[in-house]
């Protein structure tokens, strides 16, 4: 019974200790204009604008990196603060830099996660 009760608390020790690593590959980079949070282990990101405009026209953002080419955007005009978010498929198996480059009211920025 000893055993098992040791076996239990080591196997529930070791679950916590494997979801905490996950939790904190999130990385946070930053351009003049948008803040973005990436994280590679589950591929989700959010971009989130943090300059002065007041609207946010034509946006459209692409991910590249090795075996990775993605594009999204927002149709209408999104009024500030802003933010957008998504999935890049695959990048947890992706070495290598991951860039994001992010377009909108005739502007560019890149940001890039090593």
């Amino acid at each position: 019974m000893r055993r098992k009760i040791i076996l239990f608390m080591c196997l529930t020790f070791l679950l916590i200790f494997i979801s905490a690593c996950g939790n904190g590959d999130i990385k946070h980079t930053k351009s003049e204009n948008w803040d973005v949070a990436f994280q590679r282990s589950t591929g989700t990101f959010g971009m989130t604008y943090i300059g002065e405009e007041k609207q946010i026209k034509d946006l459209v953002y692409s991910v590249t990196g090795t075996n990775i080419e993605q594009e999204g955007r927002a149709y209408e005009e999104q009024d500030t603060p802003f933010k957008i978010s998504g999935v890049v498929t695959d990048s947890e198996k992706t070495e290598g830099p991951i860039k994001f480059d992010i377009h909108w009211n005739n502007k560019s920025e890149s940001v890039t996660f090593e």
